[in-house]
């Protein structure tokens, strides 16, 4: 079962679930038993995506270290099962979702068709891909909030959509930087064809702090009724970009050189950058929760 595992992309599909468990609770106010099929079918639509994602870069991975060893280029799974069982799973998601709202089945539809439709050919010919893949992590918290009977129209919920779009641009950012080798070997198109290495952490930065700023700008859209979550996101956010800051104190000349001792440091520094952001986005979850049942 392991290789079939592995083509689930399991870290990334059940933080989409989490996501659209946040948007359903801070709808309709607390956990009961029509949320467990709505995660279930978002869950199932995400790993049906993400299976569909390494069937169409199969041969992209291939030529790269950090992705050799996937299932479809190792030779484990074909890509023609695997295409079957993408569809099977995505079928499936879709059918279970679609008993509690179709239209929560037809956005977690539509965040496929951003996904395998749209970002992933993209990512082939522009290093703006990113931009247009960042709704991938916009919808999931959408797709919880329509399915526990909101609207698309409702401001709250599209500030919270607003934050795990901003959330998603440094999130691809940091890991260009931490794997710029395997990019390259891969012939993908990068940020570092149009901008040098320390421009790209500038910009990776400016991102950071936006994802800050946005945090803060939720409680005037009532994603938050208790003053308190507002400091504590006030606090968090500040942290995370005092933090970054470490991106910008790395010697700039040796960055542009690409020395091997700098590069080590560098690594490190997104990757614990990497970390920190998501960490910052689970907080920011788990408040919007507990505002939620409150």
């Amino acid at each position: 079962m392991k290789p079939w595992l592995q083509l689930l992309k399991l870290r990334i599909t059940v933080a989409s679930t989490v996501t659209t468990v946040v948007g359903y609770v801070m709808m309709r106010g607390r956990f009961d038993w029509p949320l467990l099929p709505v995660a279930l079918g978002i869950l199932l639509q995400a790993c049906g995506a993400a299976a569909l994602n390494q069937v169409q870069d199969a041969l992209v991975d291939a030529k790269m270290p950090r992705t050799s060893g996937r299932p479809i280029p190792s030779g484990r799974v074909s890509r023609r099962a695997a295409f079957l069982f993408a569809l099977g799973l995505l079928a499936a998601g879709t059918g279970v979702l679609w008993l509690v709202q179709p239209a929560a089945a037809l956005l977690g539809v539509a965040a496929a068709v951003v996904y395998n439709g749209i970002y992933t050919p993209l990512k082939r010919v522009t290093p703006f891909a990113a931009l247009p893949g960042a709704l991938i992590g916009a919808l999931p918290p959408v797709v919880g909030w329509v399915a526990a009977g909101g609207y698309l129209e409702d401001p709250t919920i599209q500030m919270v959509a607003f934050f795990f779009f901003i959330w998603q641009i440094p999130h691809f950012w940091l890991l260009l930087l931490h794997y710029e080798s395997d990019y390259t070997a891969g012939g993908m198109p990068s940020m570092f064809d149009r901008f040098d290495r320390r421009q790209v952490v500038k910009l990776t930065f400016l991102w950071i702090a936006a994802l800050a700023v946005a945090s803060l700008l939720m409680p005037l859209f009532a994603v938050f009724d208790r003053p308190v979550h507002g400091y504590i996101l006030a606090a968090a956010g500040l942290v995370v970009v005092v933090r970054a800051l470490a991106l910008l104190r790395i010697d700039t000349v040796a960055l542009a050189e690409g020395g091997a001792a700098v590069m080590a440091v560098f690594g490190r520094s997104c990757k614990i950058r990497f970390m920190e952001i998501n960490t910052f986005a689970l907080l920011v979850s788990v408040l919007m929760v507990i505002d939620g049942l409150g």
